[in-house]
């Protein structure tokens, strides 16, 4: 009965991007924030920190900044960090030194943090509230950084969204299962497969798929500009990579 009531949350996942103004009762965001805590952490450094910004000046620069209104809208907004400046304090703290880690840590960081704000966003969808991660928070980390007061060995990576849904969007289309599992190792995908995966991601819309990866990942795309500036960013946020 558990298995099947946690699958129901997997299964009616929607990003939602209008939120009512009810604020999240301290108990049920307690509960949240709880479960971001109890996330898994690779041998167990917490690699990742998170700023809850309830600031509402701050949250309205953000929103302007990446020009996403909900992130201003929704009852909680939080900002998702790698963070190796509080490992590096710890070591300090008795004695030792970070090692010339930065760039393994940073990747584990990335994946720390990921698994920690799907913890929230599960829980969050479990208890009846709406969330979208916010990738946007890369289209203005520079100023962000400022904004939050980031120190060396941070990086603000994505955001999360959580409150009210004023809205009932329908449920995104996945990748066949096919293409995403693999045995054993990895398989080369024939045409058709290729074919229907687009099937299936356009069906959404109504639109060809391929003009959002093109957009966002094609020559010319987003992330060839999020390419050039992330390097030097995380450069003045000081890490050795």
């Amino acid at each position: 009965m558990l298995a099947k009531l946690v699958y129901e949350v997997f299964s009616n996942h929607r990003s939602i991007r209008r939120y009512k103004s009810d604020p999240i009762p301290d108990g049920d965001l307690e509960i949240i924030m709880e479960s971001a805590r109890r996330a898994p952490t690779d041998a167990t450094l917490h690699l990742w920190s998170a700023i809850r910004v309830k600031d509402r000046d701050k949250r309205r620069r953000i929103a302007t900044l990446i020009g996403q209104e909900h992130v201003y809208e929704a009852a909680e907004f939080f900002v998702f960090t790698a963070d190796l400046y509080r490992l590096k304090k710890l070591l300090e703290y008795r004695g030792e030194e970070l090692g010339n880690v930065d760039f393994a840590l940073l990747l584990f960081a990335a994946i720390d943090a990921a698994i920690a704000a799907e913890n929230m966003a599960i829980m969050a969808e479990a208890l009846g509230y709406g969330i979208c991660f916010i990738g946007g928070v890369q289209n203005a980390a520079g100023e962000i950084i400022k904004l939050l007061g980031l120190p060396h060995r941070t990086y603000p990576l994505f955001g999360l969204t959580i409150g009210v849904p004023a809205e009932n969007p329908r449920i995104r289309p996945r990748l066949p299962r096919s293409m995403l599992f693999h045995e054993d190792e990895y398989r080369d995908y024939s045409d058709d497969e290729l074919s229907e995966a687009y099937r299936v991601m356009s069906s959404y819309s109504g639109r060809d798929w391929l003009r959002i990866i093109k957009r966002y990942a094609g020559k010319g795309g987003y992330f060839e500009d999020r390419n050039k500036v992330i390097p030097e960013l995380l450069k003045m946020q000081g890490f050795n990579l």
